[in-house]
């Protein structure tokens, strides 16, 4: 039985994409017997609001599901602006090394990264325990803040480089999201063969739901629905446009769940355009998330167009492929177009254009067939190749190779 002690900037009951994954990566672990112990914020994961029954503690402990879950004092601050985030994240980097003291005997620590303190703390506490190291890459930064127009190029972007390496060149083992975050770690001089790729998933047991929340929503509409984050990235303007042109057919209707920098934004500018066939909607907690992708009959997944974008597999893709709903892929070709290309279960748009992605609705729209035919393909990709059961075993065994 291995004893792992895993960094997560957030975890549980927060519903974003790296919750979710350490989340059911854990249950999968201690399901087979390992000990597993979270240090992780007070959960305030988007709106920096602390979720109802939590106190923000220096220090929580709680048992979810048989992990052991300690939780850290938190700065408590909506996930917008460069300041006030940055000393959350570095909050946290001191809080999760103070707090891995008071854990005992333990085998092998792993921090996920973004946000990119979480995996520098990896290296800190690697050095303390003197146990082995696992750094997990979900997202390449400092690049990413670059792309999204966070931060430029300057003094502070070479020491996030510099940062960057160091935190590579102390991971006895790296796991990536992608093959081509893969290929950046290499370029750094990092050994190839001790970098292993384990993609998003999804966790086919997550399949109970509330459906009837959805009714209202539903009625006999089809329902063409973007569910994550509303963010920089995320270009979900391209979204309102495309309902403009298509708001002539009163079948169509657009449903955006989530939050995120970009959430005013985007409501204040539906209430401007007036349209009457989009609904947006707040995050919604994991017991209710699958019953709105259920309804969905496509799936929205919106990128802008960035080089660096052509790296990610978005998460949400695989919740839709699960329940049988296509995607239509608004971002750069790379990976994540790659599979949908690969199991045939969607349709590829050019990303920032309104006109096209009104086009790829439309033409599904009136072909039934085409979407029978890309959810059940996109179903059976997902249970052969894409479940997190499968690939939480993968990442259970690159723990106890040591």
């Amino acid at each position: 039985m291995r004893k792992v002690l895993f960094l997560s900037h957030y975890f549980y009951p927060e519903v974003n994409a790296p919750s979710r994954r350490t989340y059911e990566n854990a249950v999968k672990w201690v399901t087979n017997g390992s000990e597993v112990t979270i240090i992780t914020n007070h959960p305030n994961h988007p709106q920096g609001k602390l979720y109802e029954g939590y106190k923000n503690r220096w220090i929580s402990r709680e048992r979810i599901d048989g992990i052991n879950v300690i939780r850290v004092k938190t700065y408590l601050t909506a996930n917008r602006g460069i300041v006030r985030r940055a000393v959350n994240f570095l909050l946290y980097m001191v809080m999760a090394v103070f707090a891995s003291i008071r854990v005992k005997n333990i085998d092998v620590v792993i921090a996920t990264s973004p946000q990119f303190f979480c995996g520098f703390a990896g290296t800190i506490i690697k050095k303390i325990k003197r146990v082995q190291f696992i750094l997990e890459i979900r997202d390449l930064w400092p690049d990413s803040i670059i792309a999204v127009g966070t931060l430029k190029e300057g003094i502070l972007i070479r020491v996030l480089r510099y940062m960057e390496k160091y935190m590579y060149f102390s991971a006895d083992k790296i796991v990536t999201l992608t093959d081509t975050f893969k290929e950046h770690i290499k370029k750094t001089g990092y050994p190839v063969n001790k970098i292993t790729t384990i993609p998003n998933s999804f966790d086919l047991d997550n399949f109970e739901s509330d459906d009837e929340i959805c009714s209202n929503i539903r009625s006999s509409k089809f329902i063409c629905s973007y569910i994550g984050t509303f963010g920089m990235a995320h270009d979900l303007e391209v979204v309102l446009e495309a309902a403009k042109y298509l708001k002539d057919i009163r079948d169509i209707h657009f449903l955006l769940i989530g939050d995120g920098s970009e959430k005013a934004k985007i409501v204040e500018k539906l209430k401007e355009m007036n349209l009457e066939n989009v609904t947006i909607l707040p995050l919604q907690p994991k017991e209710r998330i699958i019953g709105f992708y259920r309804i969905s009959d496509i799936g929205l997944i919106m990128l802008k167009d960035s080089t660096l974008f052509s790296s990610v597999i978005p998460s949400k893709m695989f919740e839709y492929m699960a329940v049988k709903s296509p995607v239509i892929m608004s971002m750069p070709r790379g990976e994540a177009t790659a599979i949908v290309e690969r199991h045939d279960c969607g349709v590829l748009c050019e990303p920032g254009s309104p006109v096209k992605l009104a086009e790829s609705i439309s033409d599904l729209y009136n072909s039934p067939e085409k979407l029978k035919k890309y959810g059940s393909n996109g179903y059976k990709a997902v249970m052969e190749k894409y479940n997190r059961e499968t690939l939480a075993s993968k990442y259970l065994d690159l723990i106890e190779a040591g």
